[in-house]
């Protein structure tokens, strides 16, 4: 059902403020069991985050960095931005429990009017569930995925954010084997009867929610695109990411391949995604374009000013995430005139061309 909860999170102005992933964890973190890190404190500290950069930017100065210091930062990273986001959803939820009957008339009869929206999308994920997917989009096998309750509880966090945007979660548990399809269907909620830009839309508004102004200043201070600033991103997503795209490897781009890499210099600054966890759930081409490529590509270079080109492939499921290149226009993308796959539960019947979330 609609509820107060979503309503309030559909209708709240200020973004879930949720810092720069490179914080420390303090000892105020509490337990994942029962209750999220909520008192664990989410403030930058000024000056372990300079001495980390300070020793990842030295080994920077080889020709290969070691994979020990990213990975040092990277675990920092996660640590981090678990603990800021739990605190910040913490925040969030407090503030709502306040003003919850605040709530404007007004607001309240736009959220009963979206319901007959929710309505349809609910009938259709009735649906859904009756028959699952049995075979990949490319009619292979589905791959098995067990979550950790780190993978767990990222889920649960951007599960969070998202129905806040959308107006909807879905009733899928948020912790065991439902946790993941049920971030799925909170993301058709986001798409939902909506063109791709207002997808691609809502989708920034996720991300926009999970960092603040502030974060967004220190990323774009601390990580230029640069070998140093695109490597440490490679590795932090490679690290960070798998609960939601599956297995990733880090792999290095030369000149020919990204302009801004110095002639006969090659940098670790690709992420390849094997086989994408997002895309094989959900077969859906428009949720590929509309809620990870266009919004990631667009939060990255216009927002964090990392360049970041995304390419995935409808060949085999994966995708390659390049940062320090600049994606082509979308005009000239091959997935603009991806046709649907034959499993997408959105497939429109006898359509031959462009899938009709592209539009």
């Amino acid at each position: 059902r609609f509820s107060n909860r979503a309503v309030l999170h559909a209708t709240t102005r200020r973004p879930m403020e949720l810092p720069l992933a490179m914080v420390s964890l303090g000892p105020s973190a509490r337990s994942l069991a029962g209750r999220p890190l909520l008192t664990a404190s989410a403030r930058v500290d000024e000056a372990r985050w300079a001495q980390r950069l300070s020793m990842a930017a030295g080994a920077g100065d080889s020709a290969v960095q070691p994979r020990s210091s990213f990975a040092l930062v990277a675990w920092a990273a996660v640590g981090g931005l678990a603990t800021a986001a739990a605190a910040s959803l913490h925040a969030r939820r407090r503030q709502g429990r306040q003003c919850r009957g605040l709530l404007s008339g007004r607001r309240v009869r736009l959220a009963a009017a979206a319901r007959g929206d929710l309505e349809g999308l609910e009938g259709f994920l009735r649906v859904q569930r009756a028959r699952p997917p049995t075979e990949d989009p490319l009619g292979g096998k589905l791959t098995e995925y067990t979550d950790s309750p780190v993978d767990l509880f990222f889920i649960w966090v951007f599960r969070t954010v998202m129905s806040g945007v959308a107006g909807w979660q879905s009733p899928r548990g948020y912790w065991g084997p439902e946790a993941y399809e049920g971030m799925l269907e909170t993301a058709h909620a986001q798409q939902w009867r909506k063109t791709l830009q207002e997808t691609e839309d809502q989708s920034m508004a996720v991300l926009d929610g999970l960092i603040p102004e502030s974060g967004k200043e220190r990323f774009r201070t601390a990580l230029k695109p640069d070998k140093f600033g695109t490597e440490l991103n490679a590795w932090i997503t490679a690290f960070f990411f798998p609960f939601m795209v599956g297995k990733c490897t880090v792999e290095a781009r030369s000149s020919d391949e990204v302009p801004r890499v110095p002639e006969g210099e090659a940098w670790n600054c690709a992420v390849k995604i094997e086989k994408c966890r997002w895309l094989e759930k959900s077969g859906c081409v428009g949720m590929c374009a509309g809620l990870c490529k266009r919004p990631m590509q667009r939060m990255f270079g216009d927002v964090l000013g990392m360049p970041l080109s995304m390419e995935p492939s409808m060949e085999d499921l994966s995708c390659t995430m390049v940062f320090g290149k600049d994606p082509g226009p979308w005009e000239e993308d091959e997935l603009k005139d991806q046709p649907c796959f034959s499993t997408c539960a959105t497939a429109r019947n006898g359509s031959c061309g462009a899938c009709h979330k592209l539009a």
